[in-house]
């Protein structure tokens, strides 16, 4: 990784060839790696956005974890990339299984006391199958 750019983790309708990867692409972010988050993370589908997409939340107490991309985007960009975020979503640390950290997405918790988990399928593209 270059010193001007920041690693983004994305869970969700942001990875490849899904509804909002766009975003990244627009902005020259570039595909870095396929991996998974740590043990401890646990999924939800947030239906009241649109597109549908899913809420990633950390809970020390689950074994889950969640695959995603890791994808690189210049600093200057990274703002504007951040514009296009909405609550309940928001940026934070996100530790890897290798226990590195990247930016990635995760979800205000409040938001997801009626959502359905799909953690035990380990993925945004195995819910959507």
């Amino acid at each position: 990784m270059q010193e001007d750019e920041i690693l983004v983790g994305v869970c969700g309708a942001h990875m490849s060839g899904l509804a909002l990867n766009w975003q990244l692409v627009e902005l020259d972010a570039k595909f870095v790696k396929k991996t998974q988050t740590k043990k401890g993370y646990r999924l939800f589908v947030l239906e009241n956005k649109d597109p549908i997409r899913p809420g990633m939340i950390y809970d020390s107490s689950s074994s889950s974890q969640i695959e995603l991309e890791v994808w690189s985007i210049k600093v200057e960009n990274f703002g504007k990339f951040m514009k296009q975020i909405a609550s309940p979503l928001c940026i934070g640390s996100v530790f890897l299984e290798d226990d590195s950290y990247v930016y990635g997405f995760l979800c205000e918790a409040d938001f997801l006391k009626d959502a359905k988990e799909i953690s035990e399928l380990k993925s945004w593209r195995n819910f959507l199958k």
